[in-house]
């Protein structure tokens, strides 16, 4: 009996500290809206490239619900599609957040395009020098920001491996130390920290009810006057939770909805991060000086 008990105790143990780690690290559902107000003269301009892609996704049933088999070329057809609205979608996703701390003034995107276009910029592509003076020649922009989707309804194995290896490693030695390093219940653990994790980082559904469609994104900021980069930060989520009561129960279950409602919490914390970082027209000028 005390066996049992203890087995189930550290099962609970296991659950809980796999909810709350992927609660930290969907922390961008929890982030306030910046509220300090930047004065017009002193907010920097802002041109945002458009965003690209650093995942290879060559099935439509990675991003999307699907009923029915597909020709390979309507599914092709419908890849590229999917993956150039959400580049779209996060793009202005980010835009709009950024927009909430009222401490930037904004390039309008259609001629950003046209520049970045004439300059051979690669959406998600890191602009050079050369082509940073030009954008503020053209565009008048004080700050150039570049994003790539790094993964999306999937995390690469590397990924996935280090930060497999970590919560497993925390586990083992909290376990280990509580059950005086019982091999049969730290192996019981790590099986069932395996299948959890592959669920939660693969983006493979539902544990305990809650759907798992991780999204990792980067950004990184460059000030146009001497070319340097002036900030960067990379953001995930990984589950749809109470986000997904807001939509109509037909639409809960789609993968596209799942992890439109992940981008738009990654793109949430992106922009809250260059918010917090407080940029001024006098401030760059002063540091590019």
């Amino acid at each position: 009996m005390r066996v049992r008990t203890l087995t189930s105790r550290c099962r609970l143990l296991s659950v809980a500290t796999c909810l709350l780690a992927v609660a930290f690290t969907g922390c961008a559902w929890f982030r306030a809206t910046p509220e300090s107000e930047v004065p017009m003269v002193e907010r920097p301009s802002v041109a945002i490239l458009p965003f690209g892609i650093d995942v290879e996704i060559t099935t439509l049933s990675a991003v999307k619900s699907v009923d029915r088999t597909l020709s390979d070329e309507e599914e092709s057809r419908q890849v590229a599609a999917v993956l150039q609205d959400m580049l779209a979608d996060a793009r202005w996703l980010f835009l709009s957040r950024l927009a909430t701390g009222q401490k930037f003034l904004f390039v309008p995107l259609e001629q950003t395009d046209a520049v970045a276009a004439e300059l051979q910029l690669k959406p998600g592509g890191l602009p050079t020098p050369e082509q940073l003076a030009e954008l503020r020649k053209r565009l008048g922009a004080d700050l150039v920001v570049a994003g790539t989707i790094l993964d999306y309804g999937k995390i690469r194995w590397q990924w996935l491996a280090a930060a497999a290896f970590a919560d497993v490693s925390v586990e083992t030695i909290v376990l280990g130390l509580a059950t005086a390093w019982n091999p049969v219940l730290i192996l019981t653990n790590v099986g069932v920290e395996v299948l959890t994790n592959s669920a939660i980082f693969f983006g493979g559904g539902y544990v305990f009810g809650v759907a798992f469609r991780p999204v990792r994104v980067e950004a990184r900021a460059f000030e146009t006057l001497q070319g340097y980069p002036v900030w960067q930060s990379t953001d995930e989520a990984f589950y749809a939770w109470h986000a997904l009561k807001q939509l109509p129960e037909s639409e809960r279950g789609k993968k596209e909805s799942q992890l439109r409602i992940n981008l738009g919490r990654t793109m949430e914390g992106l922009a809250d991060s260059l918010n917090a970082e407080g940029f001024t027209v006098s401030q760059l000028g002063t540091t590019q000086q």
